[in-house]
């Protein structure tokens, strides 16, 4: 059975390292796929052993995203022809296994996948504003996370597929497996990534300026990034912890219902995950996987 990783980086040095490290020792650093925008020698000598595939980087323009993820589309569908399964995310999402003592390889070479999987999504949410220990595991400082609709990403390719703007949702109808979850760890309270959340607001103010386009979703995440943390902050507040060896149930309950069509593109609901979200409660042994 064989795995293959892949993502695209600009910058996040920080990210890309632990990308690389955490699935490096999962599936080999040969399995691993970074597509470098821009090709700069930071992002070879972090993914030193990894394919690295320089590109080049043009200032973002209105189908930023959609321009992104029609090529990680076609990278991730291209590499199904030559490994069993297929990963393929940005560098600040981590997929785990819910069941303390199984690796991710372990869980996707045992189990039975789809053309196309969704694990359940979680944002990482640091409970304060203390600094993020380098030394100590992410998730034993940070073992809460909130149940999210749009990391609920159909990430997990068997077979080519097409993926919306975002890697959000996927073009036809993919399956659910919230025994495993994607972790989105945007929200981590390090001094590269507070200075990269600033960073972007600037250049999505900058490429939407003058535009056409309606700015309800483009580059929404980058331009209204500490907004989004706010919400989302006050909502993992008010949350219930369930925890992690019963939050596969109920997550499939949330989401199963919250499943939504957008013309040809399959996705999950924001608004009716949010009505019934939940904090999962990592199980100790979970939280020394990195």
């Amino acid at each position: 059975m064989r795995t293959a990783c892949v993502t695209m980086v600009w910058k996040d040095h920080f990210f890309l390292d632990l990308w690389v490290r955490y699935y490096g020792a999962l599936f080999g650093r040969d399995a691993l796929y970074v597509i470098s925008h821009g090709g700069a020698p930071e992002v070879a000598e972090i993914a030193r052993g990894c394919n690295v595939i320089a590109i080049p980087r043009d200032p973002p323009d209105e189908r930023f995203d959609e321009t992104r993820w029609d090529m990680l589309s076609d990278w991730a569908s291209g590499l199904t022809r030559y490994y069993d399964r297929v990963i393929v995310g940005d560098v600040d999402e981590l997929i785990i296994s819910l069941t303390p003592g199984e690796s991710l390889a372990t869980h996707l070479q045992q189990a039975e996948l789809g053309p196309v999987t969704a694990p359940a999504g979680y944002e990482i949410v640091p409970e304060d504003d203390t600094p993020l220990d380098p030394v100590r595991p992410i998730l034993d400082q940070c073992p809460r996370a909130l149940l999210s609709a749009t990391y609920s990403k159909p990430c997990l390719l068997v077979a080519p597929a097409r993926l919306s703007a975002g890697g959000h949702g996927c073009k036809g109808r993919f399956d659910l497996r919230p025994e495993l979850a994607l972790l989105h760890l945007r929200f981590l309270n390090s001094e590269e990534q507070l200075q990269r959340r600033a960073e972007r607001s600037r250049i999505a103010e900058a490429a939407t300026a003058g535009s056409d386009r309606a700015r309800g979703s483009f580059l929404r995440g980058w331009r209204k990034g500490e907004e989004i943390r706010q919400k989302i902050a006050a909502r993992f507040a008010a949350a219930e912890d369930v925890p992690s060896s019963q939050a596969a149930d109920r997550a499939r309950a949330v989401l199963e219902g919250a499943r939504k069509t957008k013309g040809q593109t399959h996705l999950f609901s924001v608004p009716a995950v949010r009505a019934d979200d939940f904090r999962i409660l990592l199980d100790p042994a979970l939280r020394e996987l990195f």
